[in-house]
């Protein structure tokens, strides 16, 4: 390849311009990456046939298909956003980051499976953490982009009726008893779960100063974690109704461990809600109907060591009598 084109100063840089050469700039993420131009067409065309043969020698081939050479007027999707210059507030061009309407389609879609008629078995308070870990992860990764707000609230209109009718379905009412029952605001609540609305997220300003590549060692920058759909949770626990249940063991036996054994962190003070474990005092194996196992009287709130501890001894004593 030619001279290192990273490593050039700006009069380097201005040099070149006036002879005429292109001044190249590289972005990579893992197995992606970009090159940016100032020069002509014919320039990146010559760029991309010497990355094919130096991607060669590594044993690397450059994937006709995914490879395309566009003119940034044109826009192009790199890591899903869309990148493009487009005439601004001021009147003049200036680039834009924005979200594709394919990763806002995508994003309906997943809305729609969360809310599956399919999925109303699931308790109320995992769907809404579920709900709520994907609108963050979502939201958190394109609120850098220019004017996110206005896709966000597309998002919410479709977020906010497909949990209304998850609700109704779930719990076989008509609308106007599902917003009197669990619309707060303009979101939804069951219990302590509180869903998360795409507009709580507010539009974060890229990083516009320069920077030093942090392939050169001058400088390193923080990067922004990549979304991704895989392994998304969509509510489903590993027996159903357990966080409904746990909801309401603690609104009514509060937060205090029952155990409070040698290792217990609560000693008696009242814990987070977050640290307690719902416990069955007796174990929820030794019942051959589930709904005794889980009835109020057969659980108990307690710390993580002493929840441990118990399950422990439970499984020694469920060992023996097999």
């Amino acid at each position: 390849m030619e001279s290192n084109y990273l490593s050039f100063t700006e009069k380097q840089r201005e040099w070149r311009r006036k002879k005429g050469k292109a001044n190249f700039l590289y972005v990579r993420h893992a197995d992606d990456f970009l090159v940016l131009s100032n020069g002509t067409k014919e320039q990146a065309q010559e760029m991309k046939e010497e990355l094919k043969t130096f991607l060669k020698t590594l044993g690397l081939p450059l994937s006709e298909e995914k490879t395309k050479v566009t003119h940034i007027t044109e826009g192009f999707k790199f890591l899903g956003y869309w990148i493009i210059k487009e005439i601004g507030e001021t009147g003049k061009a200036v680039p834009k980051v924005l979200v594709p309407e394919s990763a806002v389609k995508r994003a309906r879609y997943e809305i729609r499976r969360l809310t599956s008629p399919q999925s109303t078995k699931d308790s109320t308070t995992a769907k809404i953490v579920a709900i709520n870990r994907f609108v963050s992860g979502w939201c958190q990764y394109y609120r850098c982009t220019s004017s996110p707000s206005g896709v966000f609230r597309k998002l919410e209109y479709e977020l906010f009726w497909g949990m209304a009718h998850w609700l109704g379905r779930k719990y076989k009412l008509n609308m106007p008893s599902v917003f009197e029952k669990y619309k707060k605001g303009q979101t939804f609540v069951y219990k302590s779960a509180r869903m998360v609305k795409p507009d709580e997220y507010k539009a974060k300003k890229r990083l516009v100063k320069t920077w030093h590549n942090p392939y050169t060692g001058k400088e390193k920058i923080e990067r922004e974690s990549f979304f991704s759909y895989d392994g998304l949770w969509t509510g489903t626990e590993t027996w159903q109704g357990k966080m409904d249940l746990r909801e309401e063991m603690i609104l009514l036996k509060g937060t205090v461990c029952a155990i409070q054994g040698s290792g217990c962190i609560s000693q008696g003070k009242a814990l987070n809600p977050s640290e307690v474990e719902m416990d069955h005092i007796k174990p929820r194996a030794t019942f051959k109907d589930p709904t005794e196992a889980d009835s109020m009287d057969n659980l108990q709130p307690v710390c993580t060591p002493c929840h441990r501890a118990k399950t422990k001894r439970d499984l020694k004593v469920l060992s023996r009598m097999r």
